[in-house]
C-alpha cells in the first residue's frame, strides 16, 4: 500500500513530534510545519491537521481549498479554543472536513487519528479513480472525434498529423509519431508526428529490423512498452527517440488489410509506466488510423474504377444507357448523344420510351413490370434488333442488347445500342449487287446462251430437214439433238426469268410470284399454288425484290432439302404488316441446323431485317415447314417482339 503525505501544521514541537511518530508507525510521510511558515499548495498532501484559534484557521482553510487539489485533501482543524460554538460553524462553513480535540483521552485519540488516515486514503483513491475516469473520458472522446474526422473525408495527411498530436496530449507524453512501412519492408518513415525537431517529419527513416522499438513493435504483431530505454534488453534507444531525450514508450502496429502498414507511437522523457487502459487507447486510435486508411485506398481504387468506367463510357462506340425499375434514364453516355440526337441534361431522369417510336413507346413500361413481377425475359440477357427513334423524330434499325444489375435496394438495367443504320446500307448495298449480278447473269443467260441455243435449233432443224428430203437415216437422230437443244433453251429461259423477275416491275409482286411458282413446278415438277389478297398490294420495288428472293430461297430449300411434294404461297395483309408465307409438305426443318450449313436463311433474315420485318421459321404440325415473313406497311414500326406479330407455336429457333 502506498504511503500517504501528513502536514501536521502550527502544533506545539512536543505535542507535533507525538502525532507525527504515530502517523508515521501506520506508514505515513509526516511534515512538520511550523505556524509561520509558508505552505506549498502546489504540492498538497493527503491529511493536513491545522493548529490554532478558529479566526486563523479559517483563513488557512481557504488558501488551502482554492489550490489546485485543495478538494483532493482533507483538512482537519485542531483549535486551540475549542470552545466557541460561533467559530466552530464558521470553520464547518469554510469547509473543514473534522475538528479534532488533542485532549481527549489516548485511546480515543488514536482511534480519531486512524479514522482520519483512512478518511484521507479513501479520498485520494477516490479522486484517483475521477481522474482516471476523466482520462479514459478524455481518450475516448480523442478516438471519437478522429473517428469523425476519419468518416468526414478528412485527407490522411492531416488526419495523420492530428491523431498525434491528440494521442500526445491524452497520453500526457511530449512526443507521438506514425511510421509508414515503406515498399520492401526494409525501412519505415516518419510521416506524421508530434513534438518532433523541425524538417525530420517525411523525411526521417529508420530501420525496420528488431533493434528499434518500432521494429520490434512489426515484428511481435502487437504493443509493446518501454517504461525506461536504460533499462531496456530487448532493443536499443534509436538516435530517432535518443536525440529527443525519451525515456520511456508505448508503440502499436498498424494494420491495413490484414498485412502490417505502420506503427504509432508515444513517448515521454521521463521513466513511465503505461496502463492497460493507455494500450487500449493507442490501439483504438491505430485501429481509427488503419480504417481511414483502408477506406483511402478503397476510395482511391474506387475513384480509378470509375475513371477507367467514365473513359469507357465516355469513349465508347456504342450507345450506353442505364435506366432504373421505373424507366428512367440515369446515365446517357456521349455516343447515345450522337446516335440518338439528344443532350445527357435533355434526357437524365425521363422514360428511356421516348427513345422509341410506336408501338415500342407504349409497351415497355409493361415490359419492364412484368419481368419483374413474373421474372420472364423478353430482352434482358440477349441481343434484339430494334428501331430507334432519334430527337428529329426520325427512325433507325439498332442492336440493343440488355444486361441486369441487382443492387440491394434496387436493379438497374443497362443497355448498349449499336446504329445499324450503316450495316443495313452496306447490306442493301451488298444484296443490290448481288441482285444486279443476278440480273446480269440472268440477262446473258437470256440474250447469250438462249440466242446461241435458238440459232443452233433452227440450223439443227434445217439440216435435219435436207437430211430428210435426202433419205439420209441420220435425219431422225439430227431431229432428236433439236428438240433436246430446244429442252436446253426453255430451260436457260426459265432460269434467265427466276434469275430476272421482270414482272416486278411490270406487273407487280403478285404477277411475279404467280411466275416463280410456275417455275418451280417447271423445275422441280412439284405443284405449287399461290393465294394473293387483293390489299396484299405493294407498291415499293425494292421490298418487293426482297420478298420475291426469299419467297425463292424458301422453295429451293424445301424441294432441295425438305424434299417437298406440294408448295403454297400465300400473300396477304393486315392494318400495320404486309405478310408472305411460304409452305410445303417436305420432312420439316430440323430442330438444330448444322453450323456449317444456313447461310440461305440468313439471307433470308437479312432481308426482312433490312425491310424492318420478322422472319420465322416454323415446323408445321402436320408435317413440313412454313416460313412467315412480316413487313410493315408504309408509315408503320412493327413490334420488337416478333411474337406479338407472328404467332409463336411450333417455332424454330
Amino acid at each position: 500500500m502506498d504511503s500517504l503525505a501528513v502536514w501536521i501544521v502550527g502544533t506545539p514541537r512536543s505535542l507535533g513530534l507525538r502525532l507525527a511518530q504515530f502517523f508515521k508507525a501506520l506508514g505515513a510521510e509526516v511534515t512538520l510545519v511550523g505556524a509561520g511558515d509558508t505552505l506549498l499548495v502546489e504540492t498538497l498532501p493527503a491529511l493536513i491537521l491545522l493548529f490554532g484559534y478558529p479566526d486563523g484557521l479559517r483563513s488557512q482553510l481557504e488558501a488551502l481549498r482554492a489550490a489546485p487539489n485543495g478538494e483532493q485533501v482533507v483538512i482537519v482543524a485542531v483549535p486551540a479554543d475549542p470552545t466557541t460554538p460561533g467559530s466552530l460553524e464558521s470553520l464547518l462553513a469554510a469547509g473543514i472536513d473534522d475538528v479534532l480535540d488533542v485532549r481527549e483521552p489516548s485511546a480515543l485519540l488514536e482511534a480519531r487519528l486512524r479514522l482520519l488516515l483512512r478518511r484521507a486514503r479513501a479520498r485520494q483513491r477516490r479522486w484517483e479513480i475521477e481522474r482516471e475516469l476523466h482520462v479514459r473520458a478524455g481518450q475516448q472522446a480523442v478516438v471519437a472525434e478522429l473517428g469523425r474526422r476519419a468518416l468526414a473525408g478528412l485527407p490522411l495527411p492531416l488526419l495523420l498529423h492530428h491523431a498525434t498530436e491528440r494521442a500526445a496530449a491524452a497520453l500526457g507524453v511530449e512526443l507521438a509519431k506514425v511510421l509508414q512501412l515503406l515498399p520492401g519492408g526494409q525501412e519505415l518513415l516518419l510521416i506524421a508526428g508530434h513534438g518532433w525537431q523541425d524538417g525530420l517529419v517525411g523525411t526521417f527513416r529508420i530501420p525496420a529490423d528488431t533493434r528499434s522499438q518500432a521494429g520490434y513493435t512489426l515484428r511481435v504483431g502487437g504493443p509493446v512498452i518501454v517504461e525506461d530505454f536504460s533499462r531496456e534488453e530487448r532493443f536499443s534507444c534509436p538516435e530517432l527517440l535518443s536525440r529527443h531525450g525519451a525515456r520511456a514508450g508505448l508503440s502499436v502496429p498498424i494494420f491495413v488489410d490484414g498485412r502490417a502498414w505502420g506503427v504509432l507511437g508515444a513517448h515521454t522523457c521521463r521513466p513511465r509506466h503505461f496502463s492497460a487502459d493507455d494500450v487500449h487507447f493507442l490501439q483504438a486510435v491505430a485501429h481509427v488510423l488503419a480504417a481511414a486508411i483502408e477506406r483511402q485506398r478503397h476510395e482511391e481504387a474506387l475513384r480509378a474504377s470509375e475513371a477507367r468506367y467514365r473513359a469507357i463510357v465516355d469513349t465508347a462506340a456504342d450507345a450506353i444507357i442505364t435506366i432504373d425499375e421505373n424507366g428512367h434514364i440515369l446515365l446517357f453516355n456521349p455516343a447515345a448523344e450522337k446516335i440518338f440526337g439528344y443532350r445527357a441534361e435533355e434526357v437524365l431522369g425521363q422514360n428511356v420510351s421516348v427513345l422509341m417510336p410506336s408501338p415500342y413507346r407504349e409497351q415497355h413500361d409493361r415490359y419492364i413490370r412484368n419481368y419483374l413481377e413474373t421474372g420472364r425475359r423478353r430482352i434482358i440477357g440477349r441481343g434484339r434488333e430494334v428501331t430507334g427513334l432519334r430527337k428529329d423524330g426520325s427512325t433507325f434499325p439498332m442492336y440493343l442488347a440488355v444486361s441486369e444489375v441487382r443492387l440491394p435496394d434496387r436493379r438497374l438495367f443497362t443497355g448498349i445500342v449499336r446504329d445499324l443504320s450503316e450495316t443495313r446500307r452496306l447490306e442493301r448495298e451488298i444484296l443490290r449487287i448481288s441482285d444486279e449480278e443476278r440480273r446480269r447473269i440472268g440477262q446473258d443467260l437470256h440474250d447469250g446462251l438462249g440466242q446461241m441455243l435458238t440459232g443452233m435449233a433452227l440450223i439443227s432443224q434445217s439440216l435435219a430437214r435436207r437430211l430428210a428430203a435426202q433419205g439420209r437415216p441420220e435425219a431422225s437422230e439430227l431431229e432428236e439433238l433439236t428438240d433436246l437443244i430446244r429442252q436446253a433453251d426453255q430451260q436457260a429461259r426459265t432460269l434467265a426469268r427466276s434469275l430476272i423477275p421482270v414482272e416486278l416491275e411490270a406487273n407487280g409482286l403478285e404477277a411475279a410470284l404467280k411466275r416463280l411458282a410456275s417455275q418451280a413446278e417447271q423445275l422441280f415438277g412439284v405443284p405449287c399454288r399461290l393465294k394473293a389478297d387483293r390489299k396484299a398490294h405493294l407498291s415499293d420495288n425494292v421490298a418487293a425484290t426482297h420478298l420475291y428472293r426469299i419467297a425463292q430461297e424458301a422453295i429451293n430449300n424445301a424441294v432441295r432439302h425438305g424434299k417437298a411434294k406440294h408448295l403454297e404461297i400465300r400473300l396477304a395483309a393486315d392494318r400495320e404488316a404486309l405478310h408472305l408465307w411460304i409452305r410445303d409438305d417436305g420432312i420439316g426443318i430440323p430442330a438444330e441446323l448444322p453450323e456449317t450449313s444456313g447461310m440461305g436463311l440468313r439471307i433470308m433474315h437479312y432481308r426482312a431485317r433490312l425491310l424492318g420485318g420478322h422472319l420465322e421459321v416454323r415446323r408445321r404440325r402436320k408435317g413440313g415447314t412454313e416460313v412467315h415473313v412480316a413487313i410493315p406497311r408504309s408509315g408503320r414500326v412493327l413490334p420488337a417482339d416478333a411474337s406479338q406479330v407472328l404467332p409463336t407455336s411450333d417455332l424454330i429457333p
